[in-house]
């Protein structure tokens, strides 16, 4: 067998090794429409054990008023996810209130209340660290309306690892392969919950049920940014990577932000209708360091990475991040040299370097100094608001 052969035979196993692991699970939803308290059906098939399962349900309530609310009734997992977690976030709210509770078979009741107030009109609550398993008689979200906004947004994601509760010696191991969630929404009169199913970081199915009238104003946007494999947040909510289509985004004015490590966060405002893709392509800047120098006396010539930069005082913008030789000269005074390291957008200053008259011998005339640091500049974040439940909610 010649080396084109061996890389035929290579890449053919390789694509049947994918293609086994994108089909391991079948999921679908069903039906697309309902009327609020009406069961959504959620069906998965191949599901084995040590598989990891993130589910994720996108509630939008059109025209809330001036509080909103949803429920969930009939939730139950026939299946075991260890170190799972719940997440929820809310957009266009003031005040929040998620409250859960889980009866597990053989087990009691446990209930877990998360609640706060929305910081720039999004919150966020968080339990992690937990079994997530049995059935869930109580799911409600509820609050306040921010002023002004015409619908709420609700992100809710589940993960965990299918695999048996230690905890309870009846569940042997993760349950089984093939199961059904069925569950309703209610609470609002109009609105659509889009599913998004993830087995093993592969996304396996992606439905929007219409809860209510059919007639809910929404539109798509398609995100793409260079370079890619940046995060996607609409209206500060996570959509995932670039590129990304995302449909099912309220109409309206949104705002759409897509960031990456080491780079400048890209912003842009979009007028997302029914009609028609929206397009963004965002270009990412590296995000770089500045370095402040000023020296007694002044007028002395900078270098950086032996490249002259100018005379102090001065600023160096610019500055890639990493360790850096920094050099001063003057006639008639000692070098000064000293290494810098910098990091995604800080500034480093060295106030007033005091330079040493060249009494030495030729060829003896090199001095290392310290700097000051300041404390790098911060980059915009918003606190999460919530109260955590003292205990464990699942087992």
């Amino acid at each position: 067998m010649n080396i084109r052969e061996s890389c035929i035979l290579y890449l053919i196993a390789a694509m049947v090794v994918l293609g086994t692991a994108a089909s391991a699970a079948v999921v679908t939803v069903s039906p697309h429409q309902v009327n609020p308290g009406e069961t959504v059906t959620v069906a998965v098939n191949g599901l084995t054990d040590e598989s990891s399962i993130k589910m994720s349900w996108e509630v939008f309530i059109d025209k809330p008023g001036s509080t909103f609310l949803w429920t969930v009734d009939g939730l139950a997992f026939p299946i075991n996810l260890q170190d799972a977690s719940f997440k929820v976030t809310n957009q266009n709210t003031g005040t929040n209130t998620v409250t859960l509770e889980n009866e597990v078979p053989n087990y009691e009741t446990r209930s877990l209340t998360l609640s706060g107030n929305s910081v720039n009109g999004i919150w966020t609550a968080y339990h992690g660290n937990d079994f997530i398993n049995g059935s869930w008689p109580v799911i409600r979200n509820e609050g306040t309306v921010v002023s002004g906004k015409t619908y709420v947004l609700s992100l809710v994601e589940w993960e965990g690892i299918k695999r048996a509760n230690p905890d309870i010696p009846e569940q042997q191991n993760g349950g089984p392969d093939n199961f059904v969630i069925p569950l309703s929404f209610s609470g609002f009169d109009r609105g659509q919950v889009k599913f998004t199913i993830q087995v093993d970081g592969i996304d396996v199915v992606t439905e929007t049920v219409t809860v209510g009238s059919p007639d809910i104003r929404t539109g798509t946007i398609s995100v793409s940014s260079s370079p890619s494999a940046a995060l996607v947040y609409v209206d500060g909510v996570y959509y995932g990577v670039t590129p990304q289509k995302i449909s099912g985004i309220p109409t309206g004015l949104r705002t759409i932000s897509v960031t990456k490590e080491g780079y400048a966060d890209y912003t842009a405002q979009v007028q997302v209708t029914t009609t028609g893709t929206k397009i963004i392509r965002a270009t990412l800047n590296p995000m770089t360091a500045s370095i402040k120098v000023n020296s007694v006396p002044r007028s002395a010539s900078v270098y950086l990475d032996n490249i002259l930069q100018g005379i102090t005082p001065m600023v160096i913008t610019g500055v890639a991040p990493g360790t850096h030789t920094l050099k001063l000269t003057k006639d008639g005074y000692q070098d000064y040299i000293t290494t810098v390291t910098t990091h995604d957008g800080e500034t480093v200053k060295f106030n007033m370097i005091r330079m040493q008259r060249n009494t030495a011998a030729k060829g003896q005339s090199t001095v290392e100094a310290g700097r000051v640091r300041e404390q790098p500049v911060t980059r915009f974040d918003f606190s999460t608001s919530m109260e955590r439940f003292s205990g464990r909610y699942t087992r």
